[in-house]
């Protein structure tokens, strides 16, 4: 094993391991991947399993159990031994369905059960929310704004019912995670006499969306989880065989791990069982999204008889990054203002590798780390990084380049300014470029349809439309040419349907037009036609014909029939919606402010080093994971990341909901207060779980930075803007990240 993997110290530590509870805090880049592979594989050689046993790894994502299989396949394959035998790597969701599969009696299934996927339950949970909320408008009444009127605001009347039906989901996953059933909700809410209309559509939801499951003899992923909980509780015999297949489970990414993910591997590990769990708390940047919460990775730290281990040593960072995330390290968990926050980031301190190291840190170079402390407007900030890329690429062909920001939406600007500079991308947003263009191409013809005397609407369709046939560069002026001149158009119907003396084609206005310019227009003119004439048909049917029309590639053409079902679907849910309103659900989906599932890029297997000499364009979350030479951190105001102080915004608050509150936490709070042993608890202010989900997000944001931070090797830039509407600040970390540096004089800003 040492010619494949030459350990640390504190790697050698952990590879000592025999049996009993390990928990080992990983800082970023210290090679725990590696390490646990290491063992895994350490495990098997040495004969610590029977040849009908395993060693069982759980992680978190799908590209992780690739990586840990092909590692530790490398350990296997070093000592001329056979391959894929004596572990199994599953993500928790795999785990489940290996357990649930091989015992769907137990769980009270038939064997035929299916899974259905994350967007078909969105779908299913959206119809059943808005159908309870169509019916009880008492939920209205009780939440939103009074000053606020859904007929006269669009963006209020259309946020409002996926505001509700959000609220329901995340109702749904807690209640799994908690193993509670409709059933149980409302016998404690009729044993404690609880009337809550929130709790209420809650449960009546939840109970409508589970029929709904059992009549497709379906599973959602949560009930998977839960239900592999129960199989586990109801079969102590079947519990005990899987024991013995796994004597060992070692957990990756434990810092994600929520409530019933703990209580599954505490099952299958035992009383007297070998556990081994790693993860950073320090990177814990999935709360938001999931059940997950970091107290279960240090509480287990903690525990007595649990054998507690760091690796602190990384070799990603240059040490001048490393320098200045443990300083935010340290001033969050000693001198945060806001108290509240201090539990944020906690050590062990990243440190250099020894001399000698395989992985020796990047070396430290003048001007490292830029922060700039300007303000700037969103527009302001793109433009600079895009500036600043465009004279730094030419030079850097060699190197690994990434931009994070904190939204897809944000990330999608920076892409079109990136591109316009003709600057090659690769992206990790929500939703794909190529789905933007299209989604985006409908939108603006669908939109020229609904008011087919408008210049204003006709001519970014011609853009779009244009662009999308002849995306060559030389092409662009005449584009340009011909959308100026639809601007300027005084009667649109002489275009669309000129008389024949009044012909467009032959007047003096297009004298200065150049040849393609004409073609262009003329063409576009016949598709315009073709879709006056196929407006009237259903969403679904007029979506159809214009992808047909437009788009030649499989993808594209497959890409419209989901847009066309999705549409379809909206559709059916509003039977008052017009040309418009269906644009402006694709103007969602192109400008990422919708979840699509599109035909993205897998950004499971992205591997930096691979697209050296083009940027990266991630989220932060997304880039978890990930390193890059150089790094740009966007954004980093008091917006995307607060401090939880009374001057900040947050993005789960509505402005149509009463009182600044985030319904979702408000919710949620109720359902933990249903089932605590003290009653009070349903009594708590109206608010209260406002201010702890504000503190929440902001210890998760805290957490977010350092994360981002640390994906730079060896240089690093920060920047932030005052926002939409101007009234954002820099964010109180990047405040004391300046002030350090000032200090040590490491950069200039």
């Amino acid at each position: 094993m040492d010619k494949v993997f030459k350990a640390r110290a504190s790697q050698e530590k952990i590879l000592q391991y025999t049996r009993g509870w390990m928990g080992i805090s990983a800082v970023p880049g210290s090679g725990k991947t590696h390490t646990l592979s290491a063992l895994a594989a350490k495990l098997i050689l040495e004969g610590h399993i029977r040849n009908d046993q395993e060693i069982l790894v759980v992680t978190l994502v799908n590209s992780a159990v690739d990586n840990f299989s092909s590692r530790i396949a490398e350990f296997i394959k070093a000592a001329n031994l056979l391959e894929n035998i004596g572990y199994r790597v599953r993500t928790l969701h795999g785990l489940a369905h290996d357990i649930v599969r091989e015992r769907p009696d137990l769980a009270g299934i038939s064997n035929q059960f299916s899974i259905i996927d994350e967007a078909e339950s969105t779908r299913m949970i959206e119809t059943i929310a808005n159908s309870y909320l169509h019916e009880h408008h008492e939920i209205g009444d009780f939440l939103l704004n009074p000053e606020v009127s859904l007929d006269h605001d669009y963006k209020a009347r259309k946020q409002w019912p996926e505001l509700i039906a959000s609220m329901n989901q995340d109702f749904i996953k807690q209640s799994k995670d908690d193993q509670l059933e409709p059933e149980d909700i409302l016998a404690r809410m009729e044993k404690l006499a609880y009337h809550d209309p929130l709790v209420e559509m809650g449960v009546q939801v939840y109970s409508q969306y589970q029929r709904g499951l059992r009549f497709r003899n379906a599973l959602d992923f949560a009930d998977l989880i839960r239900l592999a909980y129960r199989v586990l509780e109801n079969d102590t015999d079947y519990l005990a065989r899987l024991q013995d297949r796994w004597p060992y489970v070692l957990e990756d990414e434990a810092q994600d791990s929520s409530s019933i993910q703990e209580k599954i591997l505490q099952k299958l590990v035992g009383e007297h069982g070998n556990w081994v769990r790693v993860g950073d708390p320090n990177q814990a940047i999935y709360e938001t999204f999931t059940t997950a919460n970091p107290k279960y990775l240090r509480n287990f730290l903690k525990e007595d008889g649990v054998l507690a281990y760091d690796l602190p040593n990384s070799g990603r960072s240059s040490r001048k990054i490393i320098a200045l995330a443990n300083h935010l390290v340290e001033w969050t968990s000693q001198e945060h203002p806001n108290t509240n926050l201090r539990e944020a980031l906690a050590p062990p301190y990243i440190k250099p590798t020894d001399p000698g190291d395989p992985q020796p840190n990047p070396a430290d170079i003048p001007n490292s780390i830029y922060i700039r402390k300007d303000k700037m407007t969103p527009d302001a900030e793109i433009s600079f990084v895009a500036g600043n890329l465009k004279r730094w690429l030419p030079q850097n062909q060699d190197k690994t380049v990434a931009v994070l920001c904190p939204i897809a939406k944000y990330g999608e600007q920076l892409a079109e300014e990136l591109q316009k500079e003709g600057i090659e991308i690769v992206e990790l947003l929500k939703v794909s470029s190529s789905t933007r263009k299209t989604s985006r191409t409908i939108e603006r013809v669908l939109q020229a349809l609904a008011e087919p005397s408008s210049a204003k609407k006709l001519a970014p369709a011609f853009s779009e439309v244009a662009s999308g046939k002849y995306p060559q560069e030389e092409a662009r002026q005449d584009i340009l040419e011909g959308t100026n001149f639809l601007q300027r158009f005084k009667n649109l119907e002489d275009f669309i349907y000129p008389q024949t003396e009044e012909n467009w084609l032959r007047g003096s206005t297009i004298e200065s037009l150049s040849e393609t310019t004409l073609d262009l227009l003329s063409g576009f003119r016949d598709d315009m036609i073709l879709f006056h004439q196929a407006a009237s048909l259903p969403i679904d049917q007029l979506v159809l014909t214009i992808g047909q029309t437009l788009f030649t590639s499989p993808a594209e053409l497959a890409l419209c029939h989901k847009l066309a079902l999705m549409l379809k679907f909206s559709a059916g849910l509003h039977p008052e919606f017009r040309l418009s309103d269906f644009a402006s659900e694709l103007t969602e989906i192109s400008s990422n402010a919708r979840k699509f599932e599109g035909f993205s890029d897998d950004d499971l297997r992205f591997n930096p080093d691979s697209h050296k000499g083009k940027v990266f364009i991630s989220t932060y979350h997304k880039a978890k994971g990930m390193e890059w030479d150089r790094v740009y951190l966007l954004s980093v105001n008091n917006y995307d990341f607060p401090s939880a102080e009374v001057y900040d915004k947050y993005i789960g608050e509505k402005w149509f909901i009463r009182n600044n509150l985030n319904p979702q936490a408000e919710l949620l709070g109720k359902l933990e207060a249903l089932f605590l042993e003290n009653r009070s608890a349903l009594q708590a202010d109206e608010g209260t779980a406002t201010l702890k989900a504000r503190v929440d997000y902001a210890l998760e944001r805290l957490r977010l930075l350092f994360v981002g931070i640390t994906r730079a090797k060896q240089t690093l830039g920060i920047s932030w803007n005052n926002g939409r509407y101007g009234d954002m600040q820099m964010a109180a970390a990047l405040v004391e990240l300046i002030n350090f540096l000032e200090e040590t004089n490491e950069t200039s800003t």
